[in-house]
């Protein structure tokens, strides 16, 4: 699942069609959930991110964030994990993913925490976890973080991977991070 359809404002512009290294950040995302994932699901409810074949997911309750995204696509989802990434997250590791998903077991979710806290967009969710998912936004609750602390979460120390990989998870924001990921992508490759 990935998660398009943020409204981009600090950026000013759809961050899905910025361009890294003559890939897009849509592209990129794609490429890197290929290897994994049987199915890719965009959430997203711009028509024009379903350019490059894959499945667009729109919201079915707008306006709450990536809980929302995260919702309409596990409902449509035909696997029972499903690793989910924003994407902004340019610098997250097919290794990192392999990693997230050898921790399954029965637990709701799979999220990454480090020194700085925790990850719940470039983790994995269950379908099981959409009954909790649901009563959220029902109760206009859409934070992440009180998901994680309702859903059986295993939440997994990645510290040792920031040392191999100190822009793991780092993602795009602002106009300004730009400039600075083009010169870090160029280093990696």
């Amino acid at each position: 699942i990935i998660l398009a359809g943020g409204k981009s404002l600090r950026m000013g512009t759809d961050k899905t069609f910025l361009e890294i290294n003559g890939q897009t950040l849509l592209e990129r995302a794609i490429e890197l959930c290929r290897p994994f994932c049987q199915t890719i699901l965009i959430s997203s409810n711009n028509k024009e991110h379903g350019k490059l074949g894959f499945e667009i997911i729109p919201d079915e309750i707008n306006d709450c964030g990536p809980l929302g995204g995260i919702y309409s696509c596990l409902k449509n989802s035909e696997t029972d994990w499903n690793f989910v990434i924003s994407v902004d997250s340019v610098f997250a590791e097919s290794e990192f993913v392999k990693f997230l998903a050898s921790q399954t077991g029965s637990f709701d979710a799979i999220v990454p925490v480090y020194l700085k806290g925790k990850e719940p967009l470039i983790a994995l969710y269950h379908k099981r976890s959409l009954t909790e998912i649901s009563k959220m936004l029902d109760s206009g609750n859409f934070k992440m973080h009180d998901l994680l602390n309702k859903l059986n979460t295993k939440f997994v120390d990645t510290q040792n991977w920031l040392e191999k990989y100190p822009q793991l998870f780092r993602n795009l924001n602002r106009p300004e991070d730009l400039p600075n990921a083009r010169v870090l992508m160029d280093r990696k490759f």
